[in-house]
């Protein structure tokens, strides 16, 4: 099996998808750039239908996600555990606004962030 980051072309539509809603906060280029250089990583739901980039800053950060929302669910608790596993006091992820409905059902909560615009 390759490695994730050589799957990442595989995985561009989706992740497309997802950056779309981002308020061009981040580019597909900048995202894969990323990957590549082991940065973020690529994490693949085993049906191939799903697809999360996380990135470690200080806490473990969800870049993106997008696909099958029961698939994204079940992995949002794999990661959790893992992330529990390697030491992380908590994980964050910057998205729309229905993430915040979905995911507050899991522990999820929205903090305030500043944004200027230039």
């Amino acid at each position: 099996m390759p490695e994730t980051k050589d799957r990442l072309e595989e995985f561009r539509p989706l992740i497309e998808r997802a950056l779309e809603r981002t308020n061009g906060e981040c580019t597909w280029e900048q995202l894969a750039h990323e990957v590549r250089e082991g940065r973020a990583m690529l994490l693949p739901s085993k049906s191939g239908n799903s697809v999360a980039v996380l990135q470690i800053v200080h806490d473990l950060h969800v870049f993106t996600a997008s696909g099958d929302l029961d698939e994204l669910m079940q992995m949002e608790a794999d990661v959790t555990d893992m992330a529990r596993r390697q030491g992380f006091d908590r994980m964050t992820m910057i998205g729309r606004k229905g993430w915040t409905r979905v995911l507050g059902l899991r522990g999820w909560t929205p903090e305030h962030s500043l944004v200027k615009e230039l």
